[in-house]
């Protein structure tokens, strides 16, 4: 597998104190990747960075081969294809499930945009709410939208942000499983931040950990929290 993520020492400071502290990573295309750590730690920081959301101070990020963030370049996230799926979601609260859609779509001809909603509904199973709005969703088909918005922009890098963190057991693998099913599917690179031990296992094949603004160590979940795991009470 080809490397389609590169940070090259990624440095970030808010108010004086730096977040990041030279971070070197490296993400193969087709991989899900977690990166895992304590609140604070600089998880979020470092998925906005690759989106093109944040500046770093210092670093180089390049994707699919290309720089895009540098001290001389910056490709805006519009331009970096990248599908992002937020820990608030980020719906559109005065749009329609119809017009999320839409407006992710709005440069394909109005011929193919019929077929490529259907297309999306059907995956993400909201066929019969094509004119609700996110308050008239439950909080499994809010999840279901934002995840149909990011395969609506047929990229094939999906960032996440701790996306499962306000549902329930049940939701919460419901959602694990259409994330996976569609990850095999399209061939999906995820990037996925979370603090849940059992989240990442569930959904990650390798994962870096963050400790103090540094990666402190990068492996398969299960191996890196095989003590832990066995600690835990039940």
């Amino acid at each position: 597998m080809n490397e389609i993520i590169k940070l090259e020492s990624i440095r970030k400071r808010f108010n004086g104190k730096e977040v990041l502290s030279g971070v070197d990573l490296k993400i193969k295309s087709g991989e899900r990747f977690g990166i895992f750590g304590p609140s604070g730690c600089g998880k979020t920081t470092l998925l906005r960075i690759i989106a093109g959301l944040e500046k770093p101070d210092d670093g180089r990020v390049y994707l699919r081969g290309k720089e895009v963030t540098s001290n001389k370049i910056f490709v805006p996230p519009e331009k970096r294809n990248i599908s992002f799926i937020f820990q608030d979601l980020a719906l559109w609260p005065h749009m329609s499930v119809k017009e999320h859609l839409e407006f992710v779509l709005s440069n394909k001809t109005r011929k193919n945009l019929k077929k490529e909603i259907e297309r999306v509904l059907k995956i993400i199973k909201l066929t019969g709410h094509l004119n609700s709005k996110p308050e008239e969703l439950s909080g499994g088909e809010k999840q279901r939208l934002a995840i149909g918005r990011a395969i609506a922009q047929r990229s094939d890098i999906f960032l996440l942000d701790e996306p499962l963190s306000s549902l329930d057991f049940f939701l919460k693998k419901e959602m694990k499983n259409l994330l996976l099913k569609l990850q095999k599917r399209y061939k999906l690179t995820i990037v996925y931040v979370a603090h849940d031990i059992f989240e990442i296992i569930d959904m990650c094949n390798r994962i870096a950990v963050i400790e103090n603004g540094k990666i402190s160590k990068i492996g398969h979940p299960r191996k890196l929290f095989k003590n832990q795991i066995m600690n835990l009470k039940v």
